[in-house]
């Protein structure tokens, strides 16, 4: 492919219309998304007021999280959609791994789709109490499904304006807050001990969950694998930056008791500083946060079964592009249609026990994909931009994988029923597209091979 070429097309022939600053609103828009809005407080009942330094104490952890995708992204693959799949696949030769990762992550976008539509509903409802939460959420779900048919460059577009919406409503939030802290708030720093430390810091990993999203807009973004990697970095550095000032100030001005028995704890705060109307700053903050992680996680599974399909693991028809948007339409369909009938038949509890820890094992399995990387597939390793040596990869990958077991352990022991079932569903589906494979004298290893 051409310099010129690569500029506007890209694999499967998705339009390369992405450049950094939707890169970035898309990195940072998913991640601060409602559940900083939440889980803050939620992490207070562990750890007390020292939230804002275990956000901090995760900084490493997701860097080397994180440190997976920064390397893989300055590959070849990283020009390309698939992220987590193309990563695992493509490292060990072998599809099923990655396909039960890619499967597990799919299911749970979708339930994330439901859930922050249904979030950003009840905040609709705060400010219009005659809206139905559920047909606000809906017209969210329709609405931005339609923004990512007619086109990435509207998706850009769109997502831009929304982050820099949310941007000034933290900034609302955030600065007139400092002035308010309360010293004594913080003291005792850390009244249930290291072990309530430690116990806050799976909850409050999940607010970085969903951050490999970006991966996605590879096949759509302008020199994808030189500026990708670096996005990963600054993006998550200026998240973590985030999270430590609006928890700051929600411990500094509530003390932890009432920080930790609240559902709303910005809201709560916020009331306390804000001036009349301060409530619709919080409520207006919510739903751009909601809206621009709508956006974003919109724009992952139909590119998961774009992939799945050029690898034959799904129907040939889910890798078809609109003829004048260049988008898989097809899969954006599926998508709306899945997320709409999870959030109305109110089966989203079932599918939240799956969210977050598929996206666990998803990063579990990528880590362990890092440190095998150098000795499994040298040569894809010797092309990456970004390179560090084997030592520290494995390292990095090993810290993520030790990490992401710490945190998913207690999870798993209430969800692995579920997370069975589904793993079970995704085997055979995985196995039936084998033997159509072969019926069509398709040799999958072969394929990974030739790539």
């Amino acid at each position: 492919m051409s310099s010129s070429e690569s500029t506007t097309t890209g694999v499967a022939g998705l339009k390369k219309a992405l450049g950094k600053l939707e890169s970035y609103a898309t990195l940072v828009g998913i991640l601060v998304g409602s559940g900083i809005f939440v889980v803050v407080g939620q992490a207070g009942a562990l750890t007390g007021p020292s939230v804002p330094l275990a956000y901090l104490a995760l900084l490493p952890i997701v860097l080397a999280t994180a440190m997976g995708y920064i390397v893989f992204m300055s590959t070849p693959l990283g020009n390309c959609p698939g992220g987590a799949y193309t990563h695992i696949s493509r490292t060990f030769g072998a599809i099923f791994p990655a396909f039960m990762a890619v499967w597990l992550q799919g299911v749970a976008y979708m339930g994330a789709l439901g859930l922050l539509a249904t979030a950003m509903g009840e905040y609709v409802k705060f400010i219009f109490p005659e809206v139905d939460p559920l047909v606000a959420g809906s017209v969210a779900l329709i609405f931005f499904a339609g923004i990512q048919f007619f086109g990435i460059n509207i998706y850009g577009r769109i997502q831009v304006g929304m982050f820099v919406l949310l941007l000034l409503a933290i900034v609302l939030l955030v600065g007139p807050g400092l002035f308010a802290i309360k010293l004594e708030n913080f003291t005792p720093l850390f009244p249930f001990g290291l072990k309530g430390f430690m116990a806050a810091i799976p909850p409050l990993f999940i607010s970085y969950a969903a951050f490999e999203s970006l991966a996605q807009s590879a096949g759509e973004t302008k020199e994808a694998q030189k500026n990708l990697p670096m996005i990963f970095v600054r993006g998550l550095v200026a998240t973590v930056v985030i999270y430590f000032f609006m928890s700051l100030v929600a411990f500094g001005v509530l003390p932890y008791q009432a920080a930790a028995a609240s559902n709303t704890v910005m809201a709560d705060a916020a009331a306390q500083y804000l001036p009349v109307g301060g409530s619709l700053i919080v409520a207006i903050g919510a739903i751009m946060a909601c809206t621009t992680s709508i956006n974003a996680t919109m724009m992952v599974p139909p590119r998961l079964l774009l992939v799945l399909s050029d690898d034959h693991l799904t129907p040939k028809v889910f890798s078809k592009l609109h003829p004048v948007y260049k988008t898989p339409y097809i899969g954006q369909i599926i998508t709306l249609v899945m997320a709409l009938l999870l959030m109305w038949t109110r089966t989203l509890d079932a599918i939240l026990a799956v969210t977050l820890q598929a996206i666990f094992l998803l990063y579990i399995i990528h880590g362990v994909a890092l440190i095998c990387l150098p000795f499994a597939n040298r040569k894809l390793y010797d092309q990456a931009l970004v390179k560090p040596p084997v030592w520290f990869t494995v390292l990095g990958g090993c810290v993520s994988v030790i990490a992401l077991i710490y945190c998913s352990y207690s999870m798993l022991l209430n969800s692995w029923k579920v997370i069975l079932a589904w793993a079970v569903a995704g085997t055979g589906i995985y196995f039936v597209a084998v033997m159509q494979a072969r019926l069509r004298k398709i040799d999958l290893k072969q394929m990974l091979m030739d790539q």
